[in-house]
């Protein structure tokens, strides 16, 4: 009858460990079972891989992850309509998660679970830089549609979620310094710092890991598109704060700097960027359009796992040797360039934007102090629920939930894993007509026949993945 006890205390960790969603985030990280849909993706096979997204219900802790997935895969694979459906049902139920008190006592009740387990049997609480790609491929939707209000409502809301980031994030990252220090995790939290690869190098010039500048020149994009210069320089400023190399932006600001028809704002942009607007010439520009390429490269990192064993006093005085996982990235950023861009005899290349990779990085170590935190709560109380099996169910007891909790010990390494690594622009004038736009990137390369229509814009969504460029062209 005792044994019975510890197997219910096993059942109950469980149970409140939310392992109803899926059973494998106990025992196998979530990046090992996404490798064959990834692997399919680079092999540029995105309608293959949308069945081996993982199935979830609404209330699942993986249900906002896994509809993220289905969204971008869907969106390459040419099933718009699937892939708004899934981004809408990502975005309704964060909508939802935001306002329910009770939602968020049941994720207390799941973290207290996840200390007989691990965090991934935790609900998945995603990113900020994750939302806002949300909102940015929401608003692609949109415009595949020949919806331009509702993409422009979109970029609205995916800055949203930068700048409320950028009021809360540095409170949160204090706090959970604050509660690692307060949980007496300090021996741990020094031994993993000595033992877990950096991620330095990854996350490179970052500052935080949410500000997106591939979202804020979007937006301008669209702002500019529609006639709102004012919306339209916000945004290229936003983005050129972030990206000061980007050269569309820089181009931007320049001929927004002109076109708003005040000396002292271009005197002062000019001065910046140590460069001259170009003129205005309006016999040209009516017979000019602009082209915007907006390049997504590779995919995302996958967090790896990190299992480092520590020595840790226990309650009785005598030293035990823990193994713990932790998730990281390795410091290999990708492996990719710049978009050639041809049209005729003019040989342009796209400028970076954003390395989703580093913003990635980023998050993961503001997190990390309070995974720590989790982490040293677990192995107490695994080691608590080690010495009751043992002292009620003897040897069997003491090595079932031995075994248990070693199968169980994985690191979380969920995240959107079917973002791009990085994302660059080009932007540029053209005569109005019919054109033919050679893209290139190593050895994947398209061609697009395209019209460039007087006074106004043309926007080239183009996806490297392997070999093989997907592409989109909307009109704004």
């Amino acid at each position: 009858m005792r044994f019975v006890s510890v197997t219910g205390l096993l059942l109950a960790g469980l149970l409140l460990g939310g392992c109803a969603s899926h059973w494998q985030d106990l025992f196998v990280s979530y990046s090992d079972q996404m490798v064959p849909l990834r692997n399919q993706l680079l092999l540029g096979h995105a309608a293959e891989a949308l069945p081996e997204v993982r199935d979830s219900e609404l209330g699942d802790d993986t249900y906002v992850l896994d509809r993220l997935e289905q969204g971008r895969i869907a969106w390459l694979a040419g099933q718009d309509a699937g892939s708004k459906q899934a981004f809408a049902a990502a975005d309704s139920r964060l909508a939802w998660e935001d306002e329910q008190a009770q939602y968020r006592l049941s994720r207390g009740l799941a973290q207290a679970g996840s200390l007989l387990t691990n965090d991934q049997t935790m609900a998945y609480r995603v990113p900020d830089y994750e939302r806002t790609m949300l909102h940015h491929y929401l608003a692609l939707n949109y415009l595949q549609r020949g919806d331009a209000e509702g993409a422009l409502v979109e970029v609205r809301r995916a800055n949203q979620v930068q700048e409320q980031a950028l009021k809360t994030r540095a409170d949160e990252v204090r706090a959970a310094k604050a509660q690692q220090e307060e949980g007496g995790d300090e021996q741990m939290r020094q031994q993993v710092s000595r033992g877990m690869p950096e991620l330095d190098r990854l996350i490179g010039q970052v500052k935080n890991g949410f500000q997106n500048a591939y979202t804020f020149y979007f937006s301008g994009v669209l702002y500019e598109a529609s006639g709102d210069l004012n919306d339209a320089w916000v945004d290229y400023q936003r983005g050129y704060q972030i990206a000061p190399d980007n050269l569309s932006l820089q181009v931007a600001l320049l001929r927004l700097a002109r076109l708003r028809g005040s000396p002292d704002e271009l005197r002062e942009t000019e001065k910046k960027l140590g460069r001259k607007a170009p003129p205005l010439v309006p016999s040209i520009a009516k017979n000019q359009g602009q082209l915007v390429v907006l390049f997504e490269d590779g995919l995302i990192p996958a967090r790896r796992e990190f299992f480092l064993p520590l020595p840790i006093a226990t309650s009785g005085g005598d030293f035990r040797t823990f193994t713990v996982a932790v998730p990281y990235y390795d410091n290999r950023a990708s492996d990719s360039g710049p978009l050639a861009v041809s049209v005729g005899n003019r040989h342009e290349q796209t400028s970076a934007l954003v390395r989703l990779e580093a913003l990635a990085a980023k998050d993961l170590q503001e997190r990390l102090p309070g995974m720590l935190t989790r982490q040293a709560l677990r192995l107490l109380s695994k080691e608590q629920l080690r010495r009751s099996a043992a002292k009620e169910g003897g040897d069997v007891g003491n090595i079932l939930v031995g075994i248990f909790n070693t199968l169980s010990e994985r690191a979380d390494t969920r995240s959107w894993l079917t973002l791009p690594a990085q994302a660059s622009s080009w932007q540029g004038s053209l005569p109005a007509g019919d054109i033919r736009l050679t893209l290139g990137a190593g050895s994947a390369m398209r061609e697009l026949p395209l019209t460039i229509h007087a006074g106004q814009t043309t926007l080239v969504w183009v996806q490297r993945l392997g070999n093989r460029l997907t592409t989109r062209v909307m009109p704004l």
